[in-house]
């Protein structure tokens, strides 16, 4: 069996792998973020030792065990479905003396998911067997209202005085964008976070949105994961973050529905032991080295070879995309040179057909006031017809009235005359009536008296 002791190599041969898993990958920068340093760690009641060959037993159930070149003995795993990335399956809790652990769901997570390095090869995802163990070997993501991680490629060493870093940088990796897992702000606190994962086709548009937060630091000489820090989580969550205590155990075999009782994470994590290779041994290697070396040389080579090609071939793509992009604006230019003529064709005839319409409705408003003015005047005139007729009817029946008044009046006075005339008549009739009659009464009495003198003087006479 070959051991990890070529793995200050694996940086080379990592360039190896995208040729040959054909993966896309994307450099990213990050510096470390100064993170408060914890309380050393309690002493464990449960210390076991093992060598790196110890992983093959208890993973082999699960999974399939293959020699990868330039990584030597690698594992993958069996059961699980296309979309599936490392650290996928789990949830995330706080422990205070090592930052966000990784409660995986496999049966494999102990090893897999704490130890070790993760790569892409032959369209699956591979586990390169490790010595130190972490809460999880990630890196940190977090913009857009999600967060994300990626497992660590082996690229990324860890050193008990720097944490993860490269030569010449103090973070710089190629991390495989199908790696990438990334859950929504309010998911992160899950239980079940493979239900709630985003899709790994979504992983490029959401990268974009997103920037790298940092990757595990070191304090007191181990790995601490606070790249994203527990008020970050709660802020996120908008409720208080999982915080466990560590329950170290002396196997892998606690049943998933004992690792996480709410307030404690069962633990199995061995010391793994590394053991210095004998000469022999380390001439192998060194001869390994070196012909892995000149290996990865052909194909870097090869690489540059299929780099220049591929340049030209995107130069010339881009020449063609540059006249094809030319020749689209021109014909985009001309069309909208077309639309706007036909644009302002159709403004002109609209506008002339408001105008015509305006025109039109002008007219018709106009002859509407005409009709409507010649109209009234009609009525006008009809009314003044009427009022003069009215009037004249009025006056002619009060010079008829008048007349009529006059003609009573006359008659009236004529009749009164002759009331008067035939009063006056009988008035005087009756005035001469009483005259004669007075005169006859006079002469009566005057008769009476001289017939009384006459005969009292002859009765006087006959005294005598």
């Amino acid at each position: 069996m070959k051991t990890l002791k070529a793995l200050p190599m694996a940086a080379l041969a990592l360039f190896a792998l995208a040729a040959v898993g054909g993966c896309h990958f994307r450099t990213v920068y990050v510096e470390n973020e100064r993170q408060p340093a914890p309380q050393p760690e309690p002493r464990r009641e449960t210390r076991v030792f093992i060598e790196i060959g110890h992983f093959h037993e208890p993973l082999a159930p699960h999974g399939t065990w293959v020699e990868v070149q330039g990584y030597g003995q690698c594992w993958y795993p069996s059961h699980v479905d296309d979309d599936w990335r490392p650290y996928s399956h789990g949830h995330w809790v706080w422990l205070d003396d090592h930052g966000w652990y990784w409660v995986s769901d496999h049966e494999w997570g102990w090893a897999c998911e704490h130890y070790g390095r993760w790569i892409h090869v032959n369209h699956r995802w591979h586990w390169v067997p490790g010595y130190e163990w972490s809460g999880a070997w990630v890196v940190w993501c977090e913009g857009g209202g999600y967060v994300g991680w990626a497992a660590l490629p082996p690229s990324i060493g860890w050193y008990a005085t720097a944490g993860v870093r490269t030569q010449g940088v103090r973070w710089e990796s190629e991390i495989n964008e199908n790696c990438w897992v990334f859950v929504e702000h309010r998911h992160f606190a899950s239980s079940r976070l493979n239900l709630v994962v985003a899709h790994r086709r979504e992983t490029i548009v959401i990268l974009r949105r997103t920037s790298v937060r940092g990757s595990i630091t070191v304090s007191n000489g181990r790995p601490v994961n606070r790249a994203i820090g527990l008020e970050d989580a709660e802020k996120y969550t908008g409720k208080k973050a999982p915080r466990r205590k560590i329950e170290d155990v002396s196997d892998h075999k606690t049943p998933r529905d004992r690792r996480d009782d709410g307030e404690r994470v069962v633990v199995y994590r061995p010391e793994v032991k590394k053991q210095k290779p004998e000469k022999e041994e380390a001439e192998k290697e060194k001869k390994e080295r070196e012909e892995r070396a000149k290996k990865e040389k052909a194909e870097k080579d090869k690489r540059d070879r299929e780099e220049r090609a591929k340049k030209e071939k995107a130069e010339k793509d881009k020449k063609d995309r540059e006249e094809r992009a030319k020749k689209e604006k021109a014909e985009k230019d001309k069309r909208d040179r077309e639309d706007r003529a036909k644009k302002e064709k159709a403004e002109k005839d609209k506008k002339d057909r408001e105008e015509r319409e305006k025109r039109e409705k002008a007219e018709k408003d106009k002859r509407d006031q005409e009709e409507r003015a010649k109209k009234e005047e009609a009525e006008k005139d009809k009314r003044d017809q009427e009022e003069r007729e009215k009037k004249e009817k009025a006056e002619k029946d009060k010079r008829d009235q008048e007349e009529r008044e006059k003609k009573e009046k006359a008659e009236k006075d004529k009749k009164d005359q002759e009331e008067r005339e035939k009063k006056e008549k009988a008035e005087k009739d009756k005035k001469d009536q009483e005259e004669r009659e007075k005169q006859g009464k006079e002469k009566k009495e005057k008769e009476e008296r001289e017939k009384k003198e006459k005969e009292d003087k002859e009765k006087k006479e006959r005294g005598k």
